[in-house]
Parts: C-alpha cells; structure tokens; sequence
C-alpha cells in the first residue's frame, strides 16, 4: 500500500483545520502524513503546527503565500513525502475512518492514476438539489469536459466510475509522478485552475491508464463556515469573467487550438452565454439579483474576450 501525503490546503480557518487534522489522524490507514499547507498572513508554520497537530509526528506545516488553489497545491506536492498525494480543503471533513482507505485501495491497480472521491454538501439548506436529476445522464456527464472543454462535476453519484477527465482540488488523490509527469498546475488561473493538469495529461497519459471516481471516499463540504480558501478566488463580477476568459484562450486554447480558435464562430457566442452563467454563479453568494448578474456578465464578455485572445499569459 502506498504511503499518502494528505494535503491540507487552508486561509484563515485554523478553527476548522483544527477539527480536520483530528479526523484525519483517526484514518485507520497506513502510512501516511498530514501537511497543511497555510496562506494565513500573519501566521507562520509553526504556529499552526502548535495548534493543530496535538504533538502527532504524521502532521508538518508549510507556509505559502497567498497566490491561489493550484501554487497552494504545487506546494504542497513539492513538500509531500509520499507516493501519493491527497487534497483536502479546509471546508472539508472526511466521512468515517476509511476515507483514506478508500483512496488509497485504488493505486493497488498501476493503471490507476488519480481518484476523485463523493461530494456532499452542507450549508445550502437541507438538501442540496443537482442540477441534474436524471442519474444517467449525472453519471455520464460527471467529471468530463464539454465539446470546449467545459468542466462537468457532478461529484455526488453513488455510482463508481472508471475513466473520468478530471479531478476536483478537494477530496481527490493522484499519484506524485503523474504530478511530475504532467508538468503540475498552471498558478496564472484563479478559477478552474486544475484542469491544466488533466489537460496535460489527456496527451500524455499511457494506455490504460485511468482516473477513477469511487463514492466510497465520501467528504462533507461544508458551505457554512466563514473565512476560507474561498477568499484566495474572491473576485467581482468581471474578474470571474476576465478568469474564465483565460482559462479558455489561454489554457484550452493551448492544448486545442481548433475549438477555440478554429471555431471561433461557434464558441464566441458559446463563451458569452457561459459567461454570463458564472457571473450569476457569484452572485448566487452574495444576494445579488440571478439575472441582472447574468446580463451583466454577458455584456462584459465581448470586452474580456478581446482583452485576453491575444495577450500572453501571467
């Protein structure tokens, strides 16, 4: 079995890493370490290390600055110890003590590259209703691009799933040389930064080779506590735009020219109508009226388009 390093990425929610690291160590999984990784300012490493690892040798810290989810994850990678590597947010909490087991059976298969684990959600009411209900048509769609490489997610099937795309940043597992293989996690995206991973590795994956889903690495994603690594992303309604503006034509126009750029025709008024849905996205947390979000963001997604097609990338 292979000795995991449990990735604990976290800003300003030592309270609730505290809580984590603690179930995490009750994981009747061998061997394994935690490092949290800490973009706190203010707080260094070893401060949160005295709060939170209770004298346990298995937990290290490491500061990083703020810079957002994926330089918090290449981080955490280039600090690991283990042969595998597994990310947790600090608005998770693992359900029962074989979530790390759950992961960790998979890689008894060398074809498997990565897993991503259930999602459940709390702080959204007492239930949170997918957007699609029809179980065929989540689990088909889950954890797969559209035809310009729109991410589906869908992490919440009972239904286990052999050859996903992509992993989530929480709840998700990969083992360290496909990280090295795939040349890690581009650090200029702010939102839907890890898919330039998957990307890479769609074109250099070996045949056989698969991501998996299994429900069985079951997390609760709590939506109801404050703080957190939400604030690396937090942005206005144009810098959602201007983001997913670079993850299209900086990043999948990189590695498939021809649907972005190839079918221009085609995807721009794509790009605008999936603009405004992120815009309405955003605004879906801060109260703000669904549909003048959308319209706004629609607007505004000619002017982004023409501010990032030909820029180079930062």
């Amino acid at each position: 079995m292979p000795f995991v390093t449990v990735i604990i990425r976290s800003y300003k929610r030592l309270e609730a890493v505290r809580a984590l690291v603690e179930l995490v160590l009750r994981q009747r999984y061998e061997p394994f370490e935690v490092l949290i990784v800490d973009s706190t300012p203010g707080l260094d490493a070893e401060a949160v290390l005295r709060a939170c690892s209770n004298g346990d040798p298995r937990v290290r810290c490491v500061w990083s600055p703020p810079r957002g989810c994926a330089a918090a994850a290449n981080a955490g990678v280039r600090e690991a110890r283990g042969e595998v590597v597994a990310f947790v947010d600090d608005d998770d909490l693992p359900v029962g003590d074989g979530w790390l087991a759950a992961h960790a059976k998979a890689y008894k298969d060398p074809r498997c590259l990565g897993v991503n684990g259930r999602m459940d959600y709390t702080g959204e009411g007492p239930e949170r209703v997918p957007r699609v209900r029809s179980g065929w048509l989540r689990d088909r769609w889950m954890l797969s691009y559209g035809p310009f490489k729109k991410p589906r997610v869908f992490p919440g099937s009972p239904t286990r799933k052999v050859g996903i795309e992509w992993l989530t940043g929480g709840n998700s597992s990969l083992r360290r040389e496909v990280w090295e293989r795939a040349g890690g996690w581009d650090e200029f995206l702010r939102y839907h930064n890890e898919h330039s991973l998957f990307l890479r590795l769609a074109r250099v994956r070996r045949p056989g080779e698969y991501l998996l889903y299994d429900p069985e690495a079951r997390m609760i994603i709590r939506r109801d506590v404050p703080g957190g690594l939400d604030h690396r992303t937090r942005a206005d309604l144009h810098e959602r735009v201007d983001t997913l503006a670079r993850y299209y034509f900086w990043l999948v126009g990189r590695y498939h020219p021809v649907r972005i750029f190839g079918l221009l025709p085609l995807f721009f008024p794509y790009f605008v109508l999936d603009a405004g849905v992120h815009a309405a996205e955003l605004a879906e947390h801060t109260g703000a009226d669904l549909l003048g979000a959308f319209l706004e963001g629609a607007a505004y997604a000619p002017r982004s388009a023409a501010k990032h097609l030909f820029a180079p990338r930062a």
